[in-house]
């Protein structure tokens, strides 16, 4: 292209089309009004088994994924998971409440 048209206007085409890219990002549907809350909380669950009490912030296990599922604005009605055959309950928002206020 900066063949054709010139190293300055390359570049300016360029930048346009990278802002369009992030434009459009920025301006469809987030990723959490897509994502599958049970999948979300499933991924939640390995990462906090990975997780140490005190990087959770002295959550459980149960109560880290409730915490960032509210943050996420996801699973207000979460069953628990079924992923491996184990039912994987998941906190109340209660009880994550009265652990965290904020």
């Amino acid at each position: 292209m900066a063949r054709r048209i010139g190293d300055k206007k390359a570049i300016g085409a360029l930048a346009r089309k990278l802002l369009v890219v992030i434009w459009h990002g920025l301006m469809g549907p987030t990723a959490e009004e897509r994502a599958a809350a049970e999948r979300v909380a499933f991924k939640l669950l390995v990462w906090a088994w990975k997780l140490t009490d005190a990087q959770r912030g002295g959550l459980t296990a149960r109560q880290f994924i409730r915490a960032h599922l509210i943050r996420l604005g996801l699973g207000h009605n979460l069953r628990p998971s079924t992923r491996g055959g184990s039912k994987r309950p998941v906190a109340t928002i209660e009880a994550v409440r009265a652990r965290r206020p904020d």
